[in-house]
């Protein structure tokens, strides 16, 4: 008898830990963007590659931290532990970590506790009973609006072309603002702007309070990325700036306009013919002359904003870097300037994995 008190005392205890180790979630960012695995107390959180991973309901006390990080030929790994404490401040947070990358080498780093920014599932509500309308279309204006019970979102983006037929107006902003904020920090709340983001044209200080909406500072940078084209100031995007708490953020946010800035020069080009054989090997040389993998990529990055190549003189500049994540941003740069365009996915022979190859064709999908 007095054995099955105990272990029916254990049992409560076992379920009383439980209940308070829920709700607390783990975010690893990579701060330079390179994916990788998570694994927290052996468990595997992610089964593909991300560059940021959430894990929910991590368990209060230590827990064991393993994080795979592939690099073309060899994998980095990091392995260490992180204390969640069973405090009332504590509990329900969402603790964040930037994961850096410096000469082949992983570091663990805290960076913020803040409230959670999603569920782990998003629920979905129940089948209407009757065919009625999801929203009041009065209070969204014509942004949104639900016809045979699905939300078809306003449209004067012109995604061929790359053109704005209109600019939202403050009214419109305000009634996004709305929409977003009738779903708080959830899942659907970031579709719903991104669908926004997506379809119009906007300024930088409208598109500001829209990206202040979202409470964390990865989904901001995402959408800020996808925002990039639709913006009818992109001279004033310095602005954006503020809205990144993490300078590592900020950082990426700079190097991508810097990137759309060599892109539409590049496209400014419109390359049809490529360069002459002299002019081919002397931007060669120059690019193999130089000893230091990193140098070498900065220098051909700049070359490609004033030549017009050929798949097989890209596939030859290629061949001068020894790793696939290099190959693989140079030719991403490397595109725009290309003249045979229809054999662009030919390029992705000059990969030696697989996997650098599935994304290269995943990237040009897009």
């Amino acid at each position: 008898m007095m054995f099955l008190k105990i272990k029916l005392l254990l049992c409560f205890l076992s379920i009383g830990f439980l209940a308070i180790s829920q709700g607390n979630s783990l975010v690893v960012v990579s701060s330079n963007g390179n994916p990788f695995y998570l694994s927290i107390g052996r468990e595997q959180i992610n089964k593909t590659l991300q560059s940021n991973v959430k894990a929910f309901d991590v368990v209060i006390g230590w827990n064991l931290i393993e994080i795979k990080m592939p690099m073309n030929d060899k994998e980095l790994l990091l392995t260490d532990s992180v204390l969640i404490i069973s405090s009332s401040k504590l509990m329900n947070k969402e603790f964040t970590y930037a994961l850096v990358e410096n000469e082949n080498k992983l570091k663990f780093q805290f960076k913020a506790v803040s409230e959670l920014s999603g569920p782990k599932s998003l629920v979905i509500p129940e089948v209407p009973k009757e065919v009625v309308p999801l929203v009041d279309n009065s209070v969204y204006g014509n942004l949104y609006k639900a016809v045979n019970n699905k939300p078809v979102f306003f449209v004067n983006y012109v995604k061929d072309s790359a053109i704005c037929k209109l600019v939202l107006s403050s009214v419109e902003i305000d009634d996004a603002i709305k929409l977003v904020q009738k779903y708080g920090s959830t899942e659907l709340a970031y579709r719903y702007l991104e669908q926004i983001i997506l379809l119009n044209c906007y300024s930088t200080s409208q598109l500001k309070q829209l990206l202040e909406l979202m409470p964390v500072d990865v989904d901001r940078l995402s959408l800020a990325k996808l925002s990039y084209a639709h913006i009818t100031d992109v001279q004033n995007c310095s602005s954006l700036f503020s809205i990144f708490k993490s300078n590592a953020m900020k950082e990426s946010f700079v190097g991508f306009m810097k990137e759309q800035d060599d892109v539409s020069k590049q496209h400014a080009l419109n390359c049809k013919v490529p360069a002459n054989e002299s002019i081919f090997v002397d931007v060669f040389n120059k690019i193999k002359n130089i000893g230091d993998e990193y140098e070498r990529l900065q220098l051909s990055k700049k070359i490609l904003g004033n030549v017009c190549f050929d798949s097989n003189q890209i596939k030859k500049i290629m061949e001068l870097f020894s790793h696939d994540r290099e190959k693989l941003e140079f030719v991403k740069y490397a595109l725009p300037i290309l003249t045979d365009k229809d054999n662009k996915k030919l390029l992705a022979d000059e990969f030696q994995f697989s996997g650098t190859k599935d994304e290269f064709l995943k990237y040009l999908n897009q």
